[in-house]
């Protein structure tokens, strides 16, 4: 018999011993002399047997056998034979075996039914069957927390202020959170706050001043169209003064598509294009609301475009300095050398109502103006401004002029 294979078990129900295969002691055996059935563990084995057999018999051995009476004979041949069994030839026994029958009974050498066996290694539950020692502490956590979390909420709908009835609960104060908004040029802020100009009253304005300053025959009908006539009296007088063939004839008076904006600023600005005997190109007109509440032609662009000043300028010596009102618009500088562009940021400038005579104005990039001009200035936009320019000798397509100031920026 291979003991890594079967074990011999006792049946507590007969006293029987048999051979079992079943090695688990959750497992099911069945005695086959009487079919009791129940768990591998409530079996006995050979060795629980002789172990308790070995245990009875050394304290069977120290008692006195002097002591006890014998029985008679015919008692020990129904205890060791039952009748069925009973034979001719007397059986033989031992001198202490009423000893042993008083202190070790047939049934206890057995395994003891309706009770289980002596606890042992061999009876220990598997590790996998055993259940963790933490689980009930955290059952027990777990059930307190909730209990908590639902008594807190009971307490906090019971213990809430009730809402009187005509009364506003006051909100209580948002956070400020603070942004750091990026910097938004000048000309934005101004084209959101600063209310379109009524274009069509500014026309009607511009024609009916027009046509009463070329029609004047005096200085002092002149001066009441031009604002702040009294400033500029000379110079009206020497370009539009003239009488007879040599006296300036209005051609054409339009208004300019678009609406450039002042530089710094960004107030909108309508444009008109007046064309004269003395002027082909068209000179540029803007009308200037008076502290009296009249707009009038404003002289210093109308005298510049007219007379092509900034033309005349460039014919003087490198060097020399000047200011003049010009049109501005941002460009690639694709006139300028392609090594000079990263050094220049640049624009191209408009002198008179037409596309000729064409300049262009370059600024530093690394200056406060140069830096205060990028961030005024938006691409695809024109701009009005007075420039403080020189001549500018660098290789180009087209004459340049280097911006040394504009008027209202801020002091560098």
């Amino acid at each position: 018999m291979n003991p890594g294979t079967t074990a011999s078990l006792i049946c507590p129900a007969c006293g029987q011993a048999f051979l079992s295969m079943q090695q688990s002691m959750e497992g099911m055996v069945q005695c086959p002399h009487c079919a009791h059935n129940a768990l591998r563990s409530y079996f006995g084995t050979q060795a629980q047997v002789a172990g308790v057999a070995q245990v009875r018999r050394r304290v069977s051995q120290q008692q006195p056998l002097q002591s006890m009476p014998e029985p008679p004979l015919q008692e020990i041949r129904a205890i060791s034979q039952p009748a069925a069994w009973q034979s001719e030839k007397p059986i033989q026994v031992p001198a202490n075996f009423t000893a042993r029958q008083k202190t070790l009974q047939h049934s206890q050498a057995l395994m003891p039914t309706g009770a289980p066996p002596p606890p042992s290694e061999e009876f220990k539950t598997p590790a996998h069957l055993r259940g963790s020692p933490w689980r009930g502490a955290f059952i027990l956590l777990a059930f307190t927390v909730v209990c908590g979390g639902a008594l807190w909420l009971w307490w906090d709908s019971v213990n809430a202020p009730a809402a009187k009835p005509g009364v506003v609960v006051a909100a209580p104060p948002a956070e400020k959170v603070v942004k750091k908004e990026p910097l938004v040029p000048k000309t934005q802020i101004a084209r959101a706050l600063m209310p379109a100009p009524d274009v069509g009253a500014m026309a009607e304005d511009a024609k009916t001043l027009i046509t009463e300053f070329f029609a004047a025959d005096t200085a002092e009908r002149r001066a009441a169209c031009i604002h702040d006539a009294a400033k500029y009296s000379a110079e009206i007088e020497a370009q539009f003064g003239a009488v007879g063939d040599k006296k300036t004839e209005l051609r054409l008076l339009s208004r300019i598509p678009g609406m450039p904006q002042t530089l710094p600023g960004g107030q909108p600005v309508p444009l008109f294009k007046l064309v004269t005997s003395a002027c082909a190109n068209g000179a540029l007109i803007r009308l200037e609301t008076g502290a009296d509440g009249k707009r009038r032609i404003s002289w210093p662009l109308l005298h510049e475009t007219h007379a092509a000043a900034l033309a005349d300028f460039l014919k003087q010596p490198a060097g020399e300095a000047a200011w003049f009102h010009v049109g501005l618009r941002p460009s690639h500088g694709l006139d300028i050398a392609a090594e000079l562009r990263p050094r220049y940021i640049t624009f191209d400038m408009q002198v008179s109502a037409g596309s000729e005579p064409h300049f262009v104005a370059c600024v530093e990039r690394d200056t406060p103006l140069g830096r205060f001009m990028n961030r005024e200035s938006e691409w695809g936009m024109a701009y009005l401004a007075r420039l403080l320019v020189r001549r500018l000798d660098i290789q180009s397509d087209a004459p340049c002029l280097l911006v040394i100031d504009c008027e209202g920026a801020p002091e560098r």
